[in-house]
């Protein structure tokens, strides 16, 4: 599990409504909560990252010969557990 301090949630949602990607809006049954959604610009954002995100993945595991590829989802599952007990 990852943690983020409300800060950096803050400057994160910050930047985002700065480039236009996320709208806010009052949470509809909290005062105090707010409710945000992704532009049309946000959602094509995401897409594109998605989509680099893939590509790279793509890249590395073609680089991994054939032979040893269909070892490489267990071993990332160990990597996974490992580091969720460290922290």
């Amino acid at each position: 599990m990852v943690e983020i301090s409300r800060g950096a949630v803050s400057r994160l949602v910050g930047q985002m409504s700065a480039r236009g990607w996320v709208g806010r809006a009052p949470a509809p049954r909290d005062g105090r909560g707010v409710v945000l959604r992704l532009t049309p610009s946000g959602q094509r954002a995401a897409q594109n990252l998605a989509e680099a995100r893939r590509e790279r993945f793509s890249r590395l595991l073609s680089s991994i010969p054939a032979h040893e590829r269909a070892g490489v989802p267990q071993a990332l599952d160990v990597i996974v557990e490992a580091w969720d007990e460290e922290q």
